[in-house]
């Protein structure tokens, strides 16, 4: 179907940016060389800012002296003075998803993060975003690009720092204790001035700290989750402590003497004032439909309204950054924002019956489908579903006899381009946060690279379908890769690609009994295989491209693996 936004449609986005404008005052403040080129976004190699180029070096003996080559000294500093004022400065971003870049391809609206759109505000220096999705003040720590930053920044250039959005998981290696102090270890705080705040000052680069934007939330409620301030949790990693993670951000800044810009303020005075349907044309989504409204993740415009109250917030604070911001400090026109042109609609027929060939187990349904070679394959003698005791027993490929050990053929699959799987499934609707969790004990597992088990939430489902089309989205708690050096723990589909969770560091045998959990929350997935740490980082997308009113979570075998579920259980928050 062909998607056009008609003129009605315009005018109201219009009308809503206005009124969102209307809110602030344009600031105004002139570049530092006062010449204004007008240019918002060019790096200008003649602007500097005059705390950086404030005095030229003075000769550690204070005398003239004369080189071997006949240069005097008076004329070797002047070079080395005009050789520093060459170098613009660098902002680096750092933060997690809602500052990062994405690829989303197959978007109606794509996700941009803040740090993406910064060119648009500032003059005379250069912009690098090192931001990673799903990351928080201590997972980023574990990343490439935070050992990028501490390589390459240097004196006089300055940091963007913008977490919280993840700290606030109950995770072992995401969470950060929004409540005790900057001396406490596992604090935000203590992480904020540990590792990005003192060695960012001990080097003369400038920290700048972000508080998190909020999510958009339905309700207009921005006093809990959606507004950074939680509760308590408990999960099977024990307790995670709730609070306030903007307030501890702002904590960290003043004890530290580090400028804060709000953006947790400012963004919830904006959604407050013009509520969740005023600014949902701020916000990403994966198809036309407003169901598929990704409330964490902004779009192009989204992003470039909070690099415009990123910008707003320096004029006001005390930070030389300010010093570059461009003349033009025009609010962002909602005219940006266009559809996506490489996004295609795809045509979706959700199940109204159930199996003829693989009974139901309680409210689980039993499917086959996508790429299993042939509907001939599509039988009890390659797949088994059945309940079994008071567990689920599901096996994808034929075993010699009764032998489990012996593989006499292998079907289905997960490969680079398409999937081939036996699942138990349930709708789950796509507005609602969940647990999915199981025990499974293993009978037989290849070390095959495309042999699976375990745990998926699907953008789509289908009846006892053969294909070899790439279908929808999803993530998966589960081993992939088994036959490689380096295997995985958990995987995904994102747009389409195959993507690896992380490289698993502990694997299981046949005889081994493990357990898995998948967590949805209103930033994405986080999914647990067995011992191997949860993974969540690039999980964060809201698997409604394709079904924007549903979710199908559930249990998965493909390829030779033989398993039996237990305790499988979705508990809906």
């Amino acid at each position: 179907m062909k998607i056009t936004i008609k003129a009605l449609k315009l005018l109201s986005l219009a009308s809503l940016c206005a009124a969102s404008l209307a809110l602030f005052s344009v600031p105004a403040y002139a570049s530092p060389d006062n010449g204004g080129s007008g240019n918002t976004g060019s790096d200008d190699a003649g602007q500097r800012s005059s705390s950086a180029f404030a005095q030229d070096e003075v000769s550690a003996s204070g005398q003239d002296e004369t080189s071997a080559s006949g240069q005097d000294e008076t004329s070797v500093k002047a070079d080395t003075a005009a050789s520093t004022r060459t170098r613009i400065p660098t902002v680096w971003v750092i933060g997690d998803s809602t500052a990062a870049e994405f690829n989303d391809t197959t978007y109606y609206y794509p996700r941009y993060g803040w740090g993406t759109q910064l060119y648009r505000y500032f003059s005379g220096l250069s912009i690098q975003n090192l931001a990673v999705s799903g990351t928080s003040t201590q997972s980023y720590l574990q990343t490439d690009n935070y050992q990028r930053l501490l390589r390459e920044m240097q004196a006089g250039d300055y940091v963007l720092i913008g977490f919280g959005h993840n700290d606030e998981k109950p995770e072992a290696l995401r969470y950060t204790n929004p409540n005790t102090s900057i001396s406490t270890a596992g604090s935000i705080q203590n992480y904020l001035f540990e590792y990005y705040i003192r060695p960012m000052q001990e080097a003369g680069v400038n920290p700048i700290l972000c508080t998190p934007i909020v999510r958009r939330d339905a309700g207009n409620n921005y006093t809990g989750a959606s507004g950074h301030i939680t509760g308590s949790q408990s999960t099977i990693e024990g307790v995670f402590e709730g609070g306030d993670y903007a307030k501890a951000i702002n904590r960290a800044g003043v004890a530290k003497s580090v400028p804060v810009l709000d953006l947790t303020k400012r963004t919830r005075e904006i959604y407050t004032q013009l509520g969740a349907q005023g600014v949902k044309d701020r916000h990403a989504r994966s198809s036309f439909r407003d169901a598929s409204i990704d409330n964490t993740h902004t779009n192009l415009y989204g992003a470039a309204c909070n690099a415009w109250l990123i910008a707003d917030e320096l004029v006001k604070s005390a930070s030389p950054l300010k010093n570059y911001l461009a003349e033009d400090m025009t609010p962002p026109d909602p005219s940006i924002l266009t559809v996506n042109p490489l996004y295609q609609e795809r045509i979706f027929n959700r199940p109204d019956r159930e199996s003829a060939q693989w009974a139901s187990v309680g409210d689980w349904k039993g499917t086959v489908f996508g790429d299993i070679d042939a509907y001939e394959y599509l039988n009890d003698v390659y797949f088994s579903l059945s309940s079994y005791e008071e567990g689920i027993w599901m096996r994808a490929g034929r075993f010699e006899g009764n032998d489990s050990s012996v593989v006499g053929a292998r079907v289905g699959k997960i490969s680079a381009t398409t999937d081939g799987i036996a699942m138990y499934y349930q709708p789950v609707p796509a507005d609602r946060n969940f647990t999915l969790s199981a025990d499974v004990i293993i009978h037989h597992f290849d070390p095959n690279n495309q042999a699976s088990f375990g745990l998926m939430v699907r953008d789509d489902i289908y009846l006892d379908t053969v294909t070899s089309d790439t279908l929808g989205d999803y993530v998966a708690a589960g081993p992939l890769m088994s036959g490689s050096d380096k295997p995985w723990s958990c995987f995904a589909r994102k747009n389409g690609v195959l993507t690896q969770g992380q490289t698993a560091t502990r694997l299981y045998s046949p005889g081994e009994t493990l357990h898995l959990e998948i967590r949805k929350t209103s930033d994405g997935y986080t999914c647990t295989f067995g011992d191997n740490a949860p993974v969540s980082a690039g999980f964060d997308f809201p698997l409604t491209a394709i079904d924007s009113e549903y979710v199908y979570g559930g249990i998965f075998v493909a390829r030779s693996a033989d398993v039996t579920f237990w305790n499988v259980n979705l508990e809906l928050e």
